[in-house]
């Protein structure tokens, strides 16, 4: 088991936002070894949040690869831009 590590930078405090901090504690807690294994995982659990307004969680949020022990967690915007970076998740051993 490996343990990752969150660095928060921006989160605001709407219902979808709290459900996705969940997620990412969540994953932080019981995900696998590497980066890639961390992003599937994450977005095969964003399609579980429900919708708010017309906008799903599934397009709302991003997990992007920095390196194979580290992401990011991105808020994008309805036009698929990144609008601001919620977390970074790095694996420590």
């Amino acid at each position: 088991m490996y343990n990752w590590k969150i660095e928060q930078h921006k989160v605001c405090s709407g219902q979808q936002e709290l459900n996705v901090r969940i997620l990412v504690k969540d994953l932080v807690e019981t995900t696998g070894s590497t980066s890639e294994e961390w992003i599937s995982l994450f977005k095969s659990h964003l399609k579980k949040i429900p919708k708010t307004n017309s906008f799903s969680a599934e397009n709302g949020y991003k997990a992007t690869q920095r390196n194979l022990t580290s992401l990011e967690v991105w808020k994008m915007k309805a036009n698929g831009d990144f609008n601001y970076k919620m977390y970074t998740v790095t694996r420590i051993n």
